[in-house]
């Protein structure tokens, strides 16, 4: 994976054995095709790299996960599927990536979406053709109760027409928890991928209330579907979760889940990222879907591998596990994220992202394994270093994004908010002692008010000056000074 600038090769910053708290998103070695096809797509569109990132490797979470399992090093199976939230403004080209990685994906389940609707067709015209025989012989036996038709009607009861099973892996955009569990009820679906380029539908209202069920699928766990018409039903579909959102939208659900949303350990599972804009330093030009024939027969393989298993009985998933050395430094890993959850600890606060970072770092490594060397082979040192790398910057992310402000923090955003009024009332200059008269009842304090201006000059969001002993506040730092105005205001 690329990025401008690079990071530090991963025995730098290993003296802790966990990497740093604060690195640029790493430039990795593993993953092959996938990884070639991520640098090609951010040349391309000149996104921020973590998103562009996630993109890829959400293709690889959704077309490997029902084909592998992984074995961690401390014996324990688990699926291998991901989920990965983004939050970026609109302009950030979110639906170009999300276009660039899926494209081929698309459409090979449009050709399963034109072969299953006219397998329902069929089924249908069967279907009233069985109901019109039942209803004759239903005839016949009200009128005479005929041992024959009775009979009859018992074997042609067998003959019921079954409903077509669809080819077991799909693509579910901007839908209800509740939609999704109906349809993996009715066409049997044993691999989805929840994605939206938008976000708004799988991060509405309903979503914020059913997380749990977002955690069971995380994990592979059985889900019970409860229909309206006839007995309920358990599914169990491999889900890979992949949400580009303006940051709008994810406040909206974070807000409507409450505290749920990080107690119940929704992100906790997720690799979130607020990725800084790239708007302003992208250079003008067209974009293009770039070909690259090996991404796209990698795709095509994957994908009709997904459509075969789901006509097999009898498939058994491949497991796939680490090498001595990996698995000697994922133990290592291991320990000392869970030593990191105490009082003090970089976890502190943090234990329920922590108890999941293990298992997630293990995931991915199959994920670049598997997309590197195919669905064979142990996980190397090498691959398991490349994880560790990405989830500790996606680990990062979320403790800068979920993080509570310090009381500075707040008292700086709140006296910013007070002068962003007072901007839009139309003030350009104000006397110190204004602002300390009428500033937030919390921000009074001379000391603390002195600290906070004194701060917001030296981040130029404020000019302070004296003129006649008097300490005028320019909010417009930046534009000339307009030498009347400011008199005026040093004259009052």
């Amino acid at each position: 994976m690329y990025e401008e600038g690079t990071m530090p090769n991963i025995s730098n910053y290993y003296p802790s054995c966990l990497p740093a708290t604060s690195y640029n998103f790493p430039l990795i070695k593993s993953g092959g095709v996938l990884q070639n096809k991520i640098h090609q797509v951010w040349e391309a569109t000149q996104a921020p790299v973590p998103m562009v990132a996630q993109g890829g490797l959400a293709v690889a979470s959704f077309l490997l996960q029902n084909l592998i399992d992984v074995e961690k090093p401390n014996g324990q199976i688990v699926p291998p599927n991901q989920y990965f939230v983004a939050a970026a403004e609109s302009g950030e080209r979110k639906t170009t990536v999300d276009n660039q990685f899926f494209a081929e994906i698309d459409e090979l389940e449009s050709e399963l979406d034109q072969k299953f609707a006219e397998e329902v067709r069929d089924y249908e015209l069967a279907l009233t053709i069985w109901k019109a025989r039942k209803n004759g012989l239903l005839k016949v036996v009200s009128r005479n109760g005929s041992p024959v038709a009775i009979e009859e009607l018992y074997d042609h009861e067998q003959l019921k027409p079954d409903h077509p099973i669809r080819a077991g892996i799909r693509t579910l955009s901007d839908v209800t928890p509740a939609a999704a569990m109906a349809l993996f009820d009715r066409e049997a679906i044993q691999s989805t991928i929840l994605r939206s380029s938008e976000g708004e539908e799988i991060l509405s209202g309903h979503a914020a209330q059913k997380l749990s069920l977002w955690n069971s699928l995380w994990s592979g766990d059985a889900v019970r579907v409860d229909r309206k018409t006839s007995t309920s039903c358990v599914v169990r579909p491999r889900t890979t979760l992949y949400v580009q959102a303006q940051p709008s939208v994810l406040q909206r659900f974070v807000s409507k889940g409450g505290e749920n949303a990080r107690g119940i350990g929704f992100f906790a599972r997720t690799h979130i990222t607020f990725p800084a804009t790239t708007q302003g330093m992208r250079p003008v030009k067209e974009i293009i879907k770039i070909p690259n024939d090996e991404y796209g027969a990698w795709v095509k393989e994957l994908f009709q591998h997904n459509v075969e298993v789901a006509n097999t009985s009898n498939f058994e998933r491949t497991i796939v596990c680490f090498d001595n050395d990996a698995k000697g430094r994922w133990f290592v890993l291991a320990n000392a994220i869970e030593r990191e959850i105490c009082p003090g600890g970089r976890f502190a606060g943090f234990g329920d992202h922590a108890s999941k970072l293990a298992d997630n770092i293990a995931r991915m490594a199959v994920l670049l394994h598997c997309a590197e060397f195919g669905i064979k082979g142990e996980v190397s040192l090498r691959t398991l270093d490349d994880a560790t790398a990405l989830c500790f910057w996606f680990s990062n992310e979320f403790i800068r994004l979920f993080q509570a402000p310090s009381e500075e923090q707040r008292d700086y955003l709140s006296l910013q908010s007070w002068l962003n009024q007072k901007r839009a009332e139309g003030y350009r200059y104000l006397r110190k002692n204004h602002v300390r008269k009428y500033c937030p009842n919390a921000l009074r304090d001379a000391g603390k008010l002195n600290i906070l201006m004194n701060l917001m000059q030296n981040n130029g969001v404020i000019r302070i000056g004296v003129f006649s002993k008097k300490t005028i506040i320019d909010l417009y730092p930046n534009y000339q000074d307009d030498q009347a105005l400011l008199m005026s205001v040093v004259n009052s």
